[in-house]
């Protein structure tokens, strides 16, 4: 798993590689978010950003403080330059890059979070709208497979258990195998489940990144167990976190 500040750091050069596009790239459609140019993730990314550092001001306690940061960040200025967004961001990950312990809401599990865990949280979602870009760009993914594998862990312990929760299925339990471009093992990372239902998949580590965010992926195959229990989960971030197009 990698350190704070490495997340902090890869969060950091995800916002910097979205926002620096130049104006003809931000115009390009991202087929992995319908609806969304560059420009759109970009603002997708720094906004969100905000969103995570207003709900960090509230107590674990306090269950309206997902409601009540999202009316602070829809008050926040549209038809933003890039620079500015990724100010916006930057000065989000500052508060996350703290190493103050005191609990604050996190919304993952609706509840009891830190800074740190909050790090871990952009590291993951701005990581993997990053691969979108590169994907709508074809460009080289250029996450590391040790960015690869500490977000499959993030997912597999807080993203797609929330997933579950929100969408009221369980489809089963996936075990991600991420592996180096040698072929070699990188690591695993399980979504645990009290199904009976289990499935297996493995391939290069930001392709199985790709596939348990239910975006397009290459060479991911399953190895064992029952396919249906991949395409179940794949479906549930499309169905439930499913975003709007910010502008």
């Amino acid at each position: 798993m990698l350190r704070q500040e490495e997340r902090i750091q890869a969060a950091r050069a995800a916002v910097d590689y979205v926002t620096s596009r130049p104006s003809d790239q931000l115009v390009v459609a991202v087929p992995n978010c319908p609806g969304w140019t560059v420009y759109n993730a970009a603002v997708h990314i720094c906004r969100a950003a905000v969103f995570w550092e207003y709900m960090m001001a509230y107590p674990p306690t306090d269950t309206d403080a997902r409601s009540k940061a999202l009316r602070r960040v829809t008050e926040l200025p549209t038809g933003v330059e890039p620079a500015e967004l990724a100010s916006w961001a930057h000065r989000a990950l500052d508060q996350m890059a703290t190493d103050d312990p005191t609990p604050v809401y996190f919304s993952m599990t609706g509840g009891a979070g830190t800074a740190a865990l909050w790090a871990w949280h952009a590291a993951s979602e701005i990581g993997i709208h990053r691969l979108d870009v590169e994907a709508a760009l074809n460009h080289p993914h250029q996450i590391t497979d040790a960015e690869a594998l500490d977000s499959a862990l993030y997912a597999a312990e807080y993203f797609m258990p929330a997933l579950r929760v929100d969408a009221s299925e369980d489809p089963g339990e996936v075990t991600m195998e991420l592996l180096a471009d040698t072929g070699g093992l990188v690591g695993s990372a399980v979504i645990g489940s009290a199904s009976a239902h289990r499935v297996t998949m493995r391939g290069p580590s930001a392709q199985v990144l790709l596939a348990i965010w239910g975006r397009p992926h290459e060479h991911v195959v399953v190895s064992s167990g029952d396919p249906a229990v991949l395409e179940a989960w794949q479906a549930l971030p499309g169905k439930v976190k499913q975003f709007g197009t910010w502008t």
